[in-house]
C-alpha cells in the first residue's frame, strides 16, 4: 500500500485498533486496609478516601418549652 506522506501517524491511522479488556487487579484480602475500597487499583493516592469522607452530624430535634 502506498502512503501519501512519510508521516508515521498515517501508518498508525491505517492500523486496526486492538480491542480488549484491561486486566483488573485481583481483589485485596479481607484483612487488607484497602478491602472494599472502590478506588483500589485504579487511582489510589495512598491516603484512604474512605477516611477523608466526613459523615454529616445529626442535629437533635430542638425542644420548645412554651
Amino acid at each position: 500500500m502506498t502512503f501519501f506522506t512519510d508521516s508515521p501517524f498515517e501508518r498508525m491511522m491505517v492500523q486496526k485498533p486492538k480491542y480488549g479488556r484491561e486486566e483488573q487487579t485481583p481483589a485485596p484480602p479481607k484483612d487488607h486496609r484497602c478491602y472494599g475500597c472502590s478506588y483500589y487499583g485504579s487511582g489510589c493516592a495512598g491516603t484512604c478516601f474512605r477516611d477523608l469522607i466526613i459523615t454529616p452530624k445529626r442535629k437533635e430535634k430542638e425542644k420548645c418549652d412554651l
